[in-house]
């Protein structure tokens, strides 16, 4: 008993030290969390935006080295009428995954609704270099660059 609080105990340390993550401390495992996400993703798809953002600031506060749960956020933050939240939580997602399509398409969509084309295209043509081919995000990608030269 006094080995697992000790234990414990170390690993809240790191934690504070911002050497571990609460995902580490409390030895959650990937399959845990996604499952948690698809409650989030539930939510969010039945118009319970409210729920869905608890269900991923949780995640992401658990594991915010997951990149999935960042651009998950920022989904649910523009949703929640939060572009700036939105924005942040692109930011993170492509801090931990610089070459995540889907994070700066993500966030292209939210800087064009607060009307920064510039930034909006900049993002989206990163988006367009990181893209598979055949992919949806290569898709929306190519359909806004050609929207937007247009205009």
């Amino acid at each position: 008993m006094a080995d697992d609080a000790a234990a414990l105990a170390q690993r809240l340390q790191q934690w504070a030290d911002g050497k571990a993550t609460l995902k580490e401390v409390r030895g959650y495992s990937d399959e845990e969390l996604y499952s948690i996400a698809r409650t989030g993703y539930y939510f969010f798809y039945q118009g319970k935006v409210a729920e869905a953002r608890t269900v991923f600031q949780g995640l992401y506060a658990i594991n915010p080295m997951d990149a999935y749960f960042a651009k998950a956020l920022g989904v649910v933050e523009m949703a929640a009428g939060n572009p700036a939240g939105a924005v942040a939580a692109y930011d993170v997602a492509i801090k931990i995954a610089p070459q995540d399509a889907a994070a700066y398409l993500g966030r292209a969509e939210v800087k064009l609704l607060q009307g920064q084309k510039a930034q909006a295209l900049d993002d989206l043509r990163r988006a367009q270099q990181f893209s598979a081919p055949e992919s949806p995000e290569s898709s929306k990608v190519s359909a806004m660059l050609q929207a937007l030269s247009k205009k």
